[in-house]
């Protein structure tokens, strides 16, 4: 297990948060957003303890309960050929290895799973906006090629965004909001009775991702719909209310898939392929707000392209 680096060079970045500091329950600070009623000021933190799994996970606290927290295991997995898995599986027990800056604004992650290859994970918050990052320095003489990634958003601990089916799940199709069960349509077999299938889309300029084993029948409940998610958006809107959405987006993306189980999100980036001597970027968002899905949907482009996305 490679061991994460503290980069405060990078993003001027404190040392890690005391123990005592690290409760994703503290109270928050208020503050006032521009067209929204006053809310809670959204911060970065390392879960509580230590955890052999899920253990490069972020808490992402709620603008609108503060005590509720989005969890993001940033990443799940990162892996590619010539790219050793950067996964979220510990042997032994470890303390979150992001490192954040003193107001929990911003967060940096580094691996380095190979010599000469570090993949540094950032987010920031942006208001009711977290910016996502991921960058691959490769400094090796072999090119890394078809790099997958996964990114699991779980609402699951916002008490009003915990539901375990796909009722409040909503993909864009041809760019219109669609619930992802209801809207989508797949051919093949089913996972074992009593199972949910996790539905999973690819997009219309991305690669097939039907290799991968979990979305396999007989190996794991993921199945690949035949429709195709553009853009690369996914939601979860509260209880019983379509107008307060939480969601995530990269762009680009390679799939979308939602695990009702859990349950989670995943808008998974794809990174391009990294030549030797090479870095390569890509970045993304995750979103509260408050409005219906289109207006969500015109947020997500906008604030992609606002710096270049």
């Amino acid at each position: 297990m490679t061991t994460a680096i503290l980069i405060t060079a990078l993003l001027s970045l404190t040392p890690m948060l005391t123990a005592a500091e690290q409760t994703p329950h503290s109270p928050k600070k208020e503050q006032t957003m521009s067209g929204t009623s006053q809310l809670n000021r959204i911060r970065l933190e390392p879960y509580p303890g230590t955890r052999t799994s899920a253990s490069q996970m972020i808490h992402i606290t709620s603008p609108w309960n503060s005590d509720d927290y989005m969890a993001v295991n940033f990443p799940e997995h990162c892996w590619g050929n010539g790219l050793p898995n950067v996964g979220h599986m510990s042997e032994e027990p470890i303390e979150c290895p992001w490192v954040f800056d003193e107001n929990g604004s911003r967060g940096v992650l580094e691996r380095k799973p190979a010599e000469g290859i570090t993949v540094r994970f950032t987010a920031e918050v942006d208001g009711l906006t977290v910016r996502t990052g991921m960058e691959i320095e490769n400094r090796t003489d072999q090119a890394l090629t078809d790099i997958r990634v996964l990114v699991c958003t779980r609402p699951r601990y916002m008490s009003t965004f915990c539901e375990f089916n796909y009722d409040p799940t909503y993909v864009w199709i041809d760019g219109e909001a669609a619930n992802m069960a209801g809207s989508t349509t797949y051919d093949g077999p089913l996972p074992d009775e009593g199972r949910t299938p996790c539905w999973a889309m690819n997009l219309p300029d991305g690669p097939d991702n039907s290799d991968m084993g979990w979305f396999q029948p007989g190996s794991g409940p993921g199945r690949i719909v035949n429709e195709l998610a553009d853009p690369g958006l996914i939601a979860v809107h509260e209880k019983g209310n379509d107008q307060r959405w939480v969601a995530t987006i990269w762009d680009p993306a390679r799939m979308v898939f939602a695990n009702p189980s859990l349950p989670c999100i995943h808008s998974d980036p794809q990174p391009p392929d990294c030549p030797p001597g090479e870095t390569v970027t890509v970045s993304g968002l995750i979103l509260f707000h408050d409005g219906d899905a289109a207006s969500l949907q015109a947020r997500a482009i906008r604030e992609m392209k606002q710096e270049g996305r």
